[in-house]
């Protein structure tokens, strides 16, 4: 346990870093910083809101705080950002708490060369729950989308009766060669710790270093290959390296349509204890489309690759999601999310053999009273699909009220 404990703070240590290295840029920003807090009361109604096995019907109510600060010079920008909530269910679940807080600063060192740092600290109690909640808006800025990233949740971990705490930081620097052509590299430590014994402590460490070339105003080759070291705490076997070469392409298909896509292969080499080592390749890839206009936003994507999972190993992982935004008038706003998950615990030395779907979506429908005030209905759905329990679906039903403090919407 003091292991753990010392390990968790060496994350901590680092995300802290991370934030002060943020927080300096402010000082030196021309603009004014834009504070906001929301603060969110509401309640709702949910058949199996943690996925159990067992679950019941139960209703709670909710209050949530969203502080953000947001500062931006000619140099660069800074974001800091987080989520707090409280969750007091009427039933047997009691209370629960969730929270996140991410910090990331883009700099431009000079007229090729810029840097990225991020940071973040999570908490949940329910994985498949706040993947929704915590899904990512449609981007507000034009250009191809990026990338697929990792999975959202590790959907070994959905249904558990377990608090599931995720540290990370990483560093990029990115330099243009020439006018048509740049490269890209950083560094990426996380960990991941889980409560009530149901899963396998781990941390990882993976290094990335990329080519990009325009081939044409809309169309850009990229070259990538991707190095990541997984420990597994208390474990003699599971340990890995997983190596990922690929290749991709972005294409902005019209002023407001883009795609990128990619694929390559992740030979993973993991080690089983008394000197022997296992050896797997898989396909791995991922693809994304985006359709963006003033009002409205779709983004679509894809991806397979080899992750470290809770069951002690890394696994083969297919993730798909879709995220619509759309203002229907100055008023009105509707969104939707919608995630799937598959996690194939099949990799050579695992403790056992798994697999795990996840399937959620969410809707939002809100409607500002005025310019701090906005009132949301949130109906959603959630399913686990395991070849091991059954699981009743999740469906829900929340309405709340949500204030803004400082800037206004």
């Amino acid at each position: 346990m003091e292991k753990r404990i010392r390990l968790l703070r060496k994350f901590a240590s680092s995300l802290a870093v991370a934030v002060i290295a943020c927080l300096p840029q402010m000082a030196l920003a021309q603009s004014e910083p834009q504070f906001t807090v929301d603060v969110s009361v509401g309640g709702g109604v949910a058949t199996n809101p943690f996925l159990y096995s067992d679950g019941d019907t139960a209703a709670s109510a909710t209050v949530s705080v969203s502080p953000s600060v947001f500062v931006e010079d000619e140099l660069g920008q800074t974001r800091i950002g987080g989520d707090l909530r409280l969750t007091q269910y009427l039933s047997d679940y009691g209370s629960d708490i969730s929270g996140r807080l991410e910090a990331s600063t883009t700099r431009r060192l000079d007229e090729r060369t810029d840097v990225r740092v991020d940071a973040y600290v999570r908490t949940v109690r329910s994985a498949a729950h706040d993947s929704l909640l915590f899904a990512s808006g449609p981007a507000e800025v034009p250009g191809p989308l990026l990338p697929p990233g990792p999975p959202i949740i590790d959907t070994t971990l959905a249904g558990t009766r377990a608090r599931v705490t995720s540290v990370g930081t990483s560093f990029g620097l990115s330099h243009l060669l020439d006018e048509v052509s740049s490269l890209n590299t950083g560094v990426t430590l996380n960990g991941t710790y889980i409560g009530n014994d149901v899963g396998f402590d781990y941390r990882s460490a993976s290094t990335h270093f990329g080519y990009q070339r325009r081939l044409s105003p809309r169309t850009t080759a990229t070259l990538s290959t991707q190095l990541m070291a997984v420990d597994y705490l208390g474990r003699r076997t599971g340990d890995s390296v997983i190596i990922s070469p690929r290749a991709g392409i972005q294409q902005q298909l019209s002023d407001r349509l883009s795609l990128v896509a990619d694929a390559g292969i992740s030979y993973v080499r993991t080690k089983l204890g008394n000197g022997f080592h296992s050896k797997l390749v898989s396909f791995a890839g991922s693809v994304g489309l985006c359709d963006r206009s003033p009002n409205r936003s779709l983004c679509v994507s894809a991806g397979r690759s080899a992750q470290p999972t809770a069951l002690g190993g890394v696994s083969t992982v297919t993730t798909a999601s879709v995220n619509y935004d759309a203002r229907l008038s100055r008023v009105d706003r509707i969104s939707l999310a919608g995630r799937y998950g598959r996690t194939n615990e099949d990799g050579v030395g695992l403790p056992g053999v798994r697999v795990t779907d996840f399937l959620g979506a969410s809707a939002t429908y809100s409607r500002d009273i005025n310019d701090r005030i906005a009132f949301t209905v949130t109906p959603g759905y959630s399913k686990i699909f395991d070849d091991v329990l059954p699981r009743s679906a999740n469906y829900s039903l929340m309405v709340g009220v949500t204030i803004r403090f400082g800037k206004p919407r």
